[in-house]
């Protein structure tokens, strides 16, 4: 199917219906420029990247939290009425909500990013963290459930009287928000996509009891609950069979609650790989370009992109160089490893912590092997979006060791992007793995010997299997777009 046709169909499914998608982070975040001017800027992270190119297709509305301050003001300016964005030529609506600073540390910072993130990337050091202690409760009780009732608010009110609207929530912050959703709109139809893994049913009773029944419970009240891969989704399945008195139906895939069919369906999220393009060949990452070769110093080029966060495995990246290292003499002064990492919930203090331990690593990596001539490792903490398009055009070879990753779309822009036939060694933990497996080297991200000989693997590999590899995955990306994977779901809850 071409493009046009998918984005036509969308627009039919969608066509006379209210749409409206919901997430912590929106599309935009208005800043003060230079000028003193409040302007939308483009939000962070990898889901506004995937979803922005994708509901270009459809007219909607997406409600998220007010992130900063000149969120607040335009909110407060627009007098409860959406926001268009972009303002110039408007082709959605956005609604923020405020979160007072307290209430949106328990949700996002205690209950979110520690309990749940951890938990689902199976990051929990069990006999020593964490604690669920008195503070954990009160921040489920006072920061969770509350941000997650105004979300649902917020929804109804987008709704304008509609009694049926097709709603889209996303991710881990927002398990709760269908229940509210449901007592309010019972004729609403109702999608959950989880952007992370799911953990299985053992691992998942190490958090409350009412923690977890409530989280599965506002799950259930979804018509469709969506993830990255089967895998995640027979997790989830188990989870109901396990924890529930449902009925599940594994061949099925569907979870019987009441007079409801709850589908339980997987959709690889995809990358606008057009538009990664077009963003790759402008003047910022050509101005980007000579920088990056200059870390490279003229070697191959050893890359990596990450948000600096535990699940990403950055600080045992850098082992496995190091063995690499003590292994293979031969490319002393031959390869330079480029880490680019953008800092991440530096509220936490688990999180700077982590980047001391990573930059240690580095510093000692680096004062045991350098020479006159020769760094082999760059390490570059900023939030450039340009430096990162122009080393995936450049890389000689892409690691990603990620512990477990919900899909991982590094790896395939890496795919789309690189114009050197680059070789990507990807951890079988990822999310992409399942989609990319036949073009990349597989890893375990826990095997530092592993890792270092797929290190040499992937330099000595020879020009025909690298262009062969290259191809796999780029045909890959570029045949199940972003397009595709909202379609796939609208077809789940909308046949």
């Amino acid at each position: 199917m071409k493009q046009v046709d998918r984005s036509e169909k969308i627009h039919q499914l969608l066509k006379d219906r209210t749409f409206i998608v919901a997430s912590n982070r929106g599309p935009v975040e208005f800043r003060t420029d230079e000028d003193g001017i409040i302007r939308p800027h483009r939000g962070a992270g990898g889901l506004v990247s995937a979803l922005e190119g994708a509901l270009q297709t459809a007219q909607v509305t997406w409600v998220a939290s007010a992130i900063t301050a000149e969120d607040e003001i335009m909110v407060n300016n627009a007098g409860g009425d959406p926001l268009r964005i972009p303002p110039e030529d408007p082709t959605y609506n956005v609604r923020l909500i405020p979160i007072g600073d307290r209430t949106y540390h328990r949700y996002y910072n205690v209950i979110s990013n520690l309990l749940l993130w951890f938990i689902q990337h199976y990051l929990w050091d069990i006999p020593i963290w964490p604690d669920i202690d008195e503070g954990t409760h009160h921040a489920w009780q006072e920061g969770y459930r509350v941000v997650n009732r105004s979300f649902a608010e917020e929804i109804v009110r987008a709704a304008g009287g509609d009694e049926a609207p097709v709603i889209m929530l996303q991710d881990y912050h927002l398990y709760l928000c269908a229940r509210y959703i449901r007592d309010k709109l019972p004729e609403a139809v109702i999608q959950h996509f989880t952007h992370i893994p799911w953990c299985q049913p053992d691992y998942l009773r190490l958090m409350p009891r009412y923690m977890k029944d409530e989280i599965i419970e506002g799950l259930l009240s979804c018509d469709c609950v969506s993830f990255h891969t089967d895998k995640y989704a027979r997790s989830f399945l188990w989870s109901c069979m396990e924890l529930t008195g449902y009925d599940v139906d594994l061949a099925d895939s569907t979870v019987q609650v009441g007079p409801r069919k709850v589908l339980v369906s997987h959709h690889p999220i995809s990358i606008d790989w057009r538009q990664l393009q077009e963003n790759a060949s402008g003047e910022a990452v050509e101005s980007e370009k000579p920088n990056v070769l200059r870390m490279a110093g003229g070697k191959r080029m050893l890359l990596r992109i990450d948000r600096i966060d535990f699940s990403k495995n950055i600080v045992r990246g850098f082992k496995v160089y190091r063995r690499f290292l003590d292994k293979y003499h031969e490319w002393w002064g031959k390869v330079v490893f480029v880490a680019l990492l953008y800092p991440s919930r530096l509220g936490l203090v688990k999180y700077r912590k982590y980047i001391e331990t990573l930059e240690h690593e580095v510093e000692e990596l680096n004062d045991e092997f350098s020479t006159r001539s020769w760094q082999p490792v760059v390490l570059s903490v900023e939030d450039n979006y340009s430096q990162s398009l122009a080393a995936l055009l450049e890389y000689d070879v892409l690691l990603v060791n990620s512990l477990f990753d919900g899909m991982n779309l590094v790896s395939k822009e890496g795919a789309a992007l690189n114009t050197r036939n680059g070789v990507i060694i990807l951890s079988e933990n990822a999310g992409s793995f399942d989609e990319l497996e036949e073009g990349v080297i597989p890893i375990n991200p826990l095997d530092i010997e592993e890792g270092a000989d797929a290190i040499n693997t992937a330099l000595l590999m020879d020009a025909g299997d690298r262009k062969r590899r290259a191809s796999i995955m780029a045909e890959k990306v570029r045949s199940h777009t972003a397009e595709d994977w909202l379609l796939d779901q609208i077809e789940d809850i909308l046949p």
